[in-house]
């Protein structure tokens, strides 16, 4: 058995894309997607592709009732929401548990990190992975859940870092520069965990065609793990061209954390939070943004073969 009819919520977001278009182009079988996205708004790719269907919804006026009636004969929901939207997840679990939907995927896609302020015993969440966390939590202990009516399917994975829009968090997705600037904080040396977008579409639709080895799991599906000084001398090898390290101190992070608009003004050019950013690449640089052999799922599907900083750079300029 497959999943066949699938629900993606988010549809045109980055990481809705990249899922989209993987449920698009695997060769397997032929899926249905039913694709919710905002008002007003388009899908970022195969607009007009017959597999498709292309659902307008506004979050801030759900109806359980309305979407559950969308929502009949769909096999799974997939949510690639982000940000306030994800508020809107236990509603869209109640309506899929309503329609008979037999897999639910909240929207994880990351992984989570404490902080620690120097000097304090207590640990610190950032407000976008508390809110994640939340309803993740929340959402395996939906009464559909316990009661083995649905199942459930959670993917974490690295660090997206071929996020084209994201001019300061992946720099070297920019082009027509001179020399790339890496702002690393702490240890460049220190090893992270990175996921390729597409990689990851195409693991969760793998999922998606495999639903007792992704029954009621945590899975988590990383491209390469790798330090920033490895990536630079790639960059450089591929490029042609120099990276420049900006080394900002672990006390610097601390001291954007407490107040973020002491950071340089080109980190305000993001989707994300200036302190969220500080976060992310801290604990990279502290060695702490990986998981370890055994709590990576790479070998489920091993016909996902992932593209690595070198085959990226490879492509990206040949």
């Amino acid at each position: 058995m497959i999943f066949k009819n699938i629900a993606l919520f988010g549809a045109n977001g980055q990481v809705g894309d990249a899922i989209l278009r993987a449920l698009v182009q695997q060769e397997q079988h032929e899926l249905k997607i039913l694709a919710f996205i905002p008002p007003g708004l388009s899908l970022q790719s195969h607009q007009d592709d017959k597999r498709i269907t292309v659902k307008q919804l506004d979050l801030d006026k759900l109806s359980r009732k309305d979407l559950a009636a969308d929502l009949d004969g769909i096999d799974a929901v997939v949510s690639a929401l982000n940000g306030k939207a994800l508020e809107a997840q236990p509603v869209i679990q109640d309506a899929a548990a309503d329609a008979g939907v037999q897999r639910y995927y909240p929207s994880e896609y990351g992984m989570h990190n404490e902080y620690r302020k120097p000097g304090d015993p207590w640990g610190y969440i950032h407000p976008m992975w508390e809110l994640k966390a939340q309803l993740i939590e929340k959402a395996v202990l939906h009464p559909a859940i316990l009661s083995d009516q649905m199942t459930f399917t959670i993917i974490g994975c690295g660090d997206f870092y071929n996020q084209d829009r994201e001019k300061v968090w992946c720099p070297w997705t920019q082009k027509g520069v001179d020399e790339y600037t890496f702002h690393i904080i702490g240890d460049p040396d220190a090893k992270a965990q990175y996921t390729h977008l597409d990689d990851f579409g195409k693991y969760l639709v793998a999922t998606l065609l495999d639903p007792e080895v992704s029954k009621n799991q945590y899975l988590n599906f990383p491209s390469d793990t790798i330090s920033h000084t490895e990536i630079a001398a790639l960059l450089e090898k591929y490029s042609g061209k120099s990276v420049k390290k900006d080394m900002i101190s672990e006390d610097e992070m601390h001291e954007v954390v407490k107040d973020p608009s002491r950071a340089p003004k080109e980190m305000g050019n993001s989707a994300f939070p200036v302190d969220f950013w500080f976060l992310v690449k801290g604990s990279q640089g502290q060695g702490r943004f990986l998981r370890p052999p055994g709590q990576n799922h790479n070998h489920l599907f091993p016909h996902i073969v992932p593209t690595t900083f070198e085959d990226y750079f490879k492509e990206r300029f040949r």
